[in-house]
């Protein structure tokens, strides 16, 4: 079965050392930032980037096909000016996927960058992290973000490009557990139709988050259960819905949520 990878400035030079490979999954970050800070978070940051030269290497000599190519996976692509330039090398190269393409991002910056490009690169899936319709619960949660800005961001992105499916991706927490509701009906309205509901996760001995605000954030799995139940009652008829409970996103990592996007 095929490997699947991460690829990030702190493991490339280690995978340029492997043979080439056929891959399942690539999940590849070009930067090493981001411009949210999430409460939730876990992931250290820094100004490391991706040389695009090294990049186009690595994909022409050890990539030998994938079925699957996320771009942006811990950190936020959109803040890299040559997002577009990754992208067309991904399509140029053996590592164009065979079914699904897809650009994770918090949404705040996509519109600096051409969907046309994107268009052309061959994307199919734009996933969007949202966690609430609601301004101030969606600033208090993912600090630095705007709402309205990402709001504008996915109408126009759909406008422009309706071909490409557009997925929501929520981490659950006690702040927006009960707003789930509010964010499926906008996401509809705006021509989304799958959305991701995560369940937060907590490393008490992380050096990173916050440890004041985490143990309050958590969710129950009766709540989160409870939450998926009323969810799936109101909206299954016209959306996509998935839940991943926390235990399961420590044990697999983000690659659960990637699979089940699979073209």
């Amino acid at each position: 079965m095929p490997t699947d990878i991460q690829l990030n400035v702190m493991n490339i030079a280690k995978l340029r050392a492997l043979p080439p490979a056929a891959y399942g999954v690539i999940r590849f970050d070009p930067n090493n930032n981001c411009n949210v800070h999430c409460v939730y978070c876990h992931n250290p940051r820094s100004d490391e980037l991706i040389d695009l030269e090294e990049f186009r290497s690595f994909l022409a000599e050890k990539v030998i096909a994938a079925d699957m190519f996320q771009v942006g996976c811990i950190m936020e692509p959109t803040l890299d000016k040559r997002l577009s330039d990754f992208m067309l090398a991904v399509a140029a190269s053996p590592a164009k996927p065979k079914h699904t393409f897809m650009l994770q991002t918090n949404g705040i910056l996509l519109h600096r960058h051409d969907p046309a490009k994107l268009i052309e690169a061959g994307l199919t899936i734009l996933s969007v992290s949202v966690d609430s319709a609601t301004t101030d619960t969606h600033k208090d949660l993912r600090g630095g973000t705007s709402l309205p800005k990402v709001q504008n961001n996915i109408i126009g992105f759909h406008k422009a490009c309706p071909s490409v499916r557009i997925v929501f991706l929520t981490t659950v927490t006690s702040g927006n557990i009960d707003e789930a509701d509010d964010l499926v009906a906008w996401g509809l309205s705006a021509g989304v139709k799958e959305f991701i509901f995560r369940q937060m996760f907590y490393h008490p001995k992380s050096g990173i988050v916050d440890h004041s605000r985490m143990p309050g954030l958590l969710v129950t799995a009766e709540e989160f259960a409870a939450m998926k139940d009323r969810v799936t009652a109101k909206f299954s008829q016209h959306a996509r819905l998935q839940f991943v409970e926390n235990k399961v996103l420590v044990e697999r990592g983000n690659a659960l949520a990637v699979n089940s996007l699979r073209a």
